[in-house]
């Protein structure tokens, strides 16, 4: 059976004709393209336990997929992803050291450790890691390692907490009967294995216009029944959306001329087209037919101008006054464009009431002439009103900065009956609890310890992961590792899903801040 990339082979010159006709900056479904951005549907949140697992567990993390289903995208991405200044990642296929003595010789140097064994490079980590730098070994192409040079991964991975970190990614059904001995060796399993999910149709949809609008197009190049066969085809996994996206849209591009063709073959166009040509030439012909009684409303229409400019004339001297005092309102640095909007909306309510305050005043013109004094004070009252229009918005402004009290409910949360630092120092070093959840937001974890206060002996510490905060909600205090991996089989359903795992209190005692 051959492989899909052999049955959606595209030469170069259909390449060239797809950019052509669909006018791609470039070919959107190649495997790297310019500008390609980390697609994160069913891969961020892996990539966010990797990232986890790799701070506080001591497994093989291993990563499975069917071949095109992003594994080394998703490598490239925790590579990317990592502190250049907290971790030094070791990157290699195991197509080129599939052996124990190659691969570990390489690792070795690679890190410049003083010899070429196992010890040498723990003792190079243990170094590195004094000095706050983890050392991450990232093995691609995993189902190419011989069995020996997976045990000696394994047996790094186990080594300590100043150990190397190890990633696997590799092919499910090639990799997993290699793991098979030791996924259940010790305590918990040495591997924590993550497998890699399809993509469904609007995810599929959301790939596809990802890759056509980095080539300068958009999704509306593929029809709604084009999306769905893409994803029929291709199962939902990427590698294999590229390339039966790429076969469909060549597919429709040669349809294209062919069917043109043969409308010309058939005797010009169909009989719907001529019958909405003909009501169109009907309309025409009545618009050129009735175009000659315009004339009278033309002559009504020029007589409506004469008695409007009094009036607004007036009007418009009003508001030309108005913005004067207006001015000072953009100096406020928010409320700019907000504020501008209000004013354009405000406006016709402005000229209205300007109009009405204009024919009060007109009366009082014949007394001008016996008190000359006396008309600057009419036109006093006109800046008045201005003024007060424009500090109108400053309730609006006070009533903006009212939110602000809001920020103290994470206090409110911290009342909560969660365990604080001094608890876990008290426990001691050699008990176990089940670690449940690690963010950088205290309120995140305030949050999560509240929603499931049901939970006997919840609480949470915060330590330092990668120089900056980093908190730790946990459950219970257990007798030992084993009792810890029996209280997480009696979690609720949620929190055995985030895959809790236990954890000694001596090592969280040394990591307390």
């Amino acid at each position: 059976m051959t492989s899909y990339k052999e049955e959606a082979f595209t030469s170069m010159s259909d390449i060239d004709r797809l950019l052509d006709y669909y006018q791609f900056s470039h070919d959107p479904f190649a495997a790297r393209t310019p500008g390609f951005k980390f697609f994160t549907p069913k891969r961020k949140p892996v990539l966010a336990e990797l990232h986890h697992l790799a701070r506080y567990s001591n497994q093989l993390l291993v990563v499975t997929g069917p071949e095109g289903s992003g594994k080394t995208l998703l490598r490239q991405a925790l590579v990317a992803s990592s502190n250049k200044d907290a971790v030094q990642c070791v990157v290699l296929s195991a197509r080129e050291f599939a052996a124990e003595d190659a691969l570990l010789g390489y690792i070795c140097q690679a890190v410049n450790a003083e010899g070429r064994d196992v010890g040498s490079l723990l003792q190079k980590a243990q170094t590195s890691e004094a000095v706050g730098i983890q050392l991450y070994l990232v093995v691609d192409d995993a189902q190419a390692l011989e069995s020996s040079a997976l045990t000696m991964l394994a047996e790094i991975a186990e080594a300590g907490a100043h150990a190397p970190r190890v990633f696997l990614f590799g092919d499910e059904q090639q990799l997993q009967p290699l793991l098979e001995p030791l996924q259940y060796a010790g305590e918990g399993g040495v591997v924590h294995s993550v497998a890699l999910q399809a993509l469904d149709i609007p995810e599929t949809r959301e790939y596809l216009g990802q890759r056509l609008e980095g080539a300068g197009q958009g999704i509306e190049l593929l029809a709604d029944e084009q999306i769905v066969l893409i994803h029929q085809r291709s199962q939902g996994w990427p590698g294999k959306i590229n390339s039966v996206a790429r076969q469909v849209m060549l597919e429709a591009m040669e349809r294209a001329p062919v069917a043109a063709a043969e409308r010309a073959r058939r005797g010009g166009f169909p009989v719907r087209t001529l019958a909405a040509l003909a009501l169109v030439a009907v309309g025409v012909a009545a618009a050129w037919y009735m175009g000659d009684k315009p004339q009278e409303p033309e002559t009504t229409v020029l007589a409506l101008p004469e008695p409007i400019p009094e009036v607004r004339l007036s009007g418009d001297q009003v508001v030309e006054q108005a913005p004067a005092p207006a001015a000072p309102l953009p100096a406020g640095p928010v409320v700019d464009a907000s504020s501008t909007a209000a004013e354009q909306d405000l406006a016709p309510e402005i000229a209205a009431t300007a109009d009405d305050g204009v024919r009060e005043p007109t009366p009082a013109v014949p007394a001008v002439a016996t008190a000359p004094e006396k008309p600057p004070a009419p036109p006093r009252p006109a800046p008045v009103v201005a003024p007060v229009d424009a500090e109108s918005p400053a309730p609006t402004e006070k009533r903006a900065a009212t939110p602000p009290p809001e920020p103290e409910v994470p206090k409110a949360a911290a009342t909560t009956g969660a365990h604080n630092a001094d608890w876990y120092r008290q426990q001691s070093a050699g008990r176990y609890t089940v670690q449940l959840l690690g963010t950088r937001s205290e309120q995140a974890a305030i949050t999560f310890a509240a929603k499931h206060a049901e939970v006997k002996d919840i609480g949470y510490f915060e330590t330092v992961h990668q120089g900056a905060p980093w908190f730790v909600v946990t459950q219970g205090s257990y007798g030992g590792r084993q009792a810890a991996q029996s209280g997480v089989a009696a979690l609720p359903e949620s929190l055995r899903n985030s895959k809790p795992w236990p954890r000694s209190f001596g090592d969280i005692q040394k990591s307390l801040r």
